[in-house]
């Protein structure tokens, strides 16, 4: 499936129907995973351009981030990239009470198809309640960590672009030498990516607590 926006907005639309579709059971886990990191890519891509017309980024850097944004679009390459170690507790806690709520339901037809007493549907039914509110009350911590965390990384990311445009000046300026402004470059570059994918990584897992 390709896809073509005009707008960020009409992208994030789209990114809301693919979710409904995941939820209404129209598309597996896997195509909307892959449709996710489609369309976000779309939205980066979209970004990207709003950063070149606010001269915040050099015509070589745009260009370089738009090809690997377009391959990501066109399918030409898939982007794995590695949970933050929070958003991974986060799934991990979620999957838990899915698993939860499954056996509840599950006991509930044992129960329905008289399988087993009430008797004993009620204490095994209580334990699991019991598993499921601890597991929510984890969750909700979890997600005040998510959000403080979403917050510093984009302070740091907003610190890190700073410097890209100081360099940018600096090397203009004749005050530093090409090979400096490569090598820094580099390192700011990598880190650059290294918190705008782990940014990723927590909003998706932000997304799974609703």
């Amino acid at each position: 499936m390709t896809f073509e926006f005009k707008t960020i907005k009409e992208a994030e639309e789209a990114l809301e129907r693919v979710e409904e579709d995941l939820i209404m059971g129209k598309i597996s886990e896997e195509e909307y995973k892959n449709q996710k990191r489609k369309i976000k890519a779309y939205i980066s891509l979209l970004e990207l351009e709003d950063m070149l017309i606010e001269g915040k980024i050099t015509e070589d850097e745009y260009k370089q981030k738009k090809a690997e944004y377009q391959a990501i679009i066109s399918g030409e390459a898939v982007v794995e990239e590695e949970a933050a170690p929070l958003a991974k507790e986060v799934r991990k806690i979620v999957s838990k009470i899915k698993e939860v709520k499954g056996k509840r339901e599950k006991l509930r037809d044992l129960l329905v198809n008289k399988e087993i007493s009430e008797k004993t549907f009620n204490k095994l039914d209580s334990e699991y309640e019991e598993k499921e509110k601890s597991l929510t009350s984890e969750l909700a911590e979890k997600k005040e960590e998510l959000e403080s965390r979403i917050s510093e990384i984009e302070e740091e990311l907003e610190k890190v672009r700073l410097q890209l445009e100081e360099l940018r000046a600096r090397l203009a300026l004749e005050e530093i030498s090409g090979s400096e402004y490569d090598s820094k470059k580099l390192d700011l570059e990598e880190k650059e990516k290294r918190l705008s994918n782990e940014m990723i990584s927590l909003k998706e897992a932000l997304e799974l607590l609703g």
